[in-house]
């Protein structure tokens, strides 16, 4: 069992005869293979997180992959889920085993060095999300051009809508349509901006959980 120094960018959970997992707050790889012996709590924990984080991620793959693409690029043989797996299994945790869960409001979909904008505000209403930002607001690394991307993950559903490449910051608002579902169905929502170049990105915001209020006519 070797004892992992540096944290950032580790992938959790089972790669080839190896596993990566938390041991008395500290990151640990093992090899493994066929055994008899009852799982520990640790190792079960480690399962558990895995398996929640892996179903989180998986309709959240493509919005995911340009999210974290520029965390990527100065991590040499790791790609953007990888990663985006890696700090999420750290940081977007609540609970010990077996009542482990996702907290929403930890969740990085989006990394990156440009400014995050707060007070986002955000309605939902029949069969779109409004988000809406203070255009005003430009601040170093900032630009007027720089594009919105949302998304909206529905947890009962584990299904995600998601807008990559929306409207410029300069217009101060953007929609995101939603399906038909019914009343009561509840979003945990998140917005970041990215360059026009696509060269730089912003940490994902938290824009907090939204019910849909009305049924389709």
């Amino acid at each position: 069992m070797a004892i992992l120094k540096n944290e950032s960018n580790v992938g959790f959970g089972r790669m080839g005869n190896t596993v990566t997992y938390l041991l008395n707050g500290q990151i640990v790889r093992r090899t493994i293979g066929k055994s008899t012996k009852k799982a520990t709590i640790p190792q079960l924990s480690v399962r558990q997180r895995t398996k929640i984080i892996t179903q989180f991620l998986k309709p959240v793959n493509l919005y995911i992959n340009a999210g974290f693409e520029f965390e990527a690029r100065l991590v040499q043989k790791k790609n953007a889920h990888n990663i985006a797996t890696s700090y999420n299994w750290l940081h977007a945790f609540t609970g010990i085993y077996p009542d482990q869960k996702i907290d929403f409001s930890k969740i990085l979909v989006s990394k990156g060095k440009m400014p995050v904008i707060h007070n986002i505000e955000v309605s939902v209403a029949d069969s779109r999300i409004e988000f809406r930002w203070d255009k005003t607001c430009l601040t170093e690394k900032m630009k007027g051009s720089d594009r919105v991307m949302l998304l909206a993950y529905f947890p009962a559903e584990n299904h995600a809508e998601f807008l990559i490449g929306g409207a410029e910051r300069l217009e101060g608002v953007e929609y995101l349509t939603i399906p038909d579902y019914k009343k009561g169905a509840y979003m945990e929502t998140y917005v970041s901006f990215v360059s026009a170049d696509y060269k730089s990105i912003s940490n994902s915001v938290y824009t907090g959980q939204v019910f849909r209020i009305h049924e389709s006519v």
